[in-house]
């Protein structure tokens, strides 16, 4: 016979396991509404690919780093160009975006991460990598924000508090997904496409 103990603790992982589904079922219908949305339904797909696909090379990018001869240092100094970037060019961005256009600036950063992965993709020497990330400097980096800041700025306000939220957290559950994936794409390109290197 089960104790009292016992059946408040069935009973608050029971619960648990409610508010946690009704978190999920919320959050998909936010993403749903923000996918058709007129205004910024096309960006927010554009933030869900970049984040899924950007994490899905993530886990082995020091790898690759290594493979081309670079020293932790040489990558530590890929990494300085593009914050170096990113502090010089976040204002400009933000200066595009309130004086200008919400969707420049969120196209510009978009081609600058898009470029630059190309680039560091095909990369064949540290050199090559460190033009990668002067070209990510150039805007890359911003993405997300800028994203962001176009999705608050053009959601009606009473929602604008939930859509930050779900921004933020949908970005985080499809960064985690994107590294989760990485061993089933890194399979389907070996076996299935016979993509092999020699790190």
């Amino acid at each position: 016979m089960a104790s009292a103990e016992d059946e408040r603790a069935s009973g608050g992982l029971w619960a648990l396991f409610q508010i946690g589904k009704e978190a999920c079922i919320e959050h998909a219908a936010l993403a749903a509404s923000l996918a058709r949305d007129d205004a910024i339904g096309s960006i927010m797909i554009a933030v869900w690919l970049v984040t899924l696909g950007g994490n899905m090379h993530n886990p082995v990018l020091s790898f690759f780093y290594l493979g081309l001869g670079m020293k932790p240092e040489d990558i530590g100094w890929a990494g300085v160009i593009t914050t170096v970037g990113q502090l010089v060019f976040g204002p400009i961005y933000g200066l595009i975006l309130d004086r200008h256009s919400a969707y420049l600036a969120v196209v510009l950063s978009l081609f600058s991460c898009g470029f630059a992965c190309l680039a560091r993709g095909l990369a064949t020497s540290p050199e090559a990598v460190y033009l990668a990330a002067a070209i990510m400097s150039l805007g890359g980096m911003t993405f997300e924000t800028m994203a962001l800041a176009t999705v608050s700025r053009y959601a009606p306000p009473r929602r604008r508090a939930m859509v930050v939220a779900g921004f933020l957290l949908q970005v985080k559950v499809l960064g985690i997904m994107g590294r989760a994936l990485y061993p089933a794409w890194n399979a389907l390109v070996i076996d299935g496409f016979h993509v092999y290197d020699n790190m």
